[in-house]
């Protein structure tokens, strides 16, 4: 058997660190790509839920503004009593359901 010269022992240790430093930074990247994965279905979750509240407000705006179109028929008209009933409806469903 050959004799183990502090040159092989240098190179052992060298190729070591360098074969341990090079796991840390696979590790490191596969924790930062499951956290970005993390971080994009958190952001997809709130998109979705704003997007939803922002189709309810939508709604309540239309709700509102076919009660107001029916408030000034009837005021120019005198006898829009069934486009009042059917905005009323519609702007307590709105209400209700919301």
């Amino acid at each position: 058997m050959d004799k183990v010269t502090p040159n092989d022992i240098t190179t052992f240790l060298w190729v070591g660190a360098a074969l341990v430093a090079f796991a840390l930074a696979v590790w490191t990247l596969v924790d930062r790509i499951k956290k970005s994965a993390d971080w994009k279905r958190g952001v997809s979750a709130k998109l979705d839920k704003d997007n939803r509240r922002i189709d309810g407000l939508e709604e309540g705006n239309k709700a509102i503004c076919r009660g107001v179109l029916a408030l000034l028929s009837h005021e120019i008209n005198g006898n829009s009593v069934d486009k009042l009933r059917d905005a009323q409806t519609g702007l307590t469903n709105y209400l209700i359901e919301r």
